[in-house]
């Protein structure tokens, strides 16, 4: 903080009440506030965990066991070609998951991209508008991927007996 010869300089009191508030708020819960960046940091690094168990679970059911036609019986550490394909999925859900908490903390600076990069606008749009953007774009990919689902359900065929 700087002197005058008349006390403390009046420009410094908003920073040493800033800082101040921040140490309080900080001292008065105990424990020590996550930065957005260190969410971001370990989101990150359970994302990276999570997409090589996806490919390592993928490299197992296509190389250790054999072509899923002839797998009944086998088994790799006390699970079946099966129960392996579920805990593939569940981690291919997981890692979606992550992905979708991942792009939603990025929100604001992909809907900054597109509106000044891609649709070249001069400013990107509110908060609200972001949010109705961001809930519009999670429904349409939700009814493709239904729709996909739906069409393979339909066109499935049972081999001839």
């Amino acid at each position: 903080m700087t002197t005058t010869p008349t006390g403390p300089d009046p420009r410094d009191e908003f920073t040493a009440l800033t800082v101040s508030t921040r140490e309080i708020d900080s001292q008065s819960k105990g424990r020590r506030r996550l930065s957005l960046t260190v969410v971001n940091f370990w989101l990150d690094a359970t994302l990276l965990v999570l997409l090589s168990v996806l490919g390592w679970l993928s490299a197992i059911l296509q190389f250790v066991f054999p072509d899923p036609t002839v797998a009944d019986g086998w088994t790799l550490w006390g699970l079946t070609y099966d129960q392996w394909h579920d805990v593939q999925f569940g981690s291919l859900c997981l890692l979606g998951f992550g992905v979708l908490i991942h792009v939603m903390m990025h929100w604001n600076w992909v809907c900054s991209v597109v509106a000044t990069q891609i649709v070249r606008t001069r400013q990107r749009p509110n908060d609200a508008m972001q949010t109705i953007y961001g809930v519009a774009t999670l429904i349409v990919i939700l009814h493709v991927i239904a729709a996909g689902v739906i069409a393979a359900m339909l066109c499935v065929r049972r081999p001839p007996l």
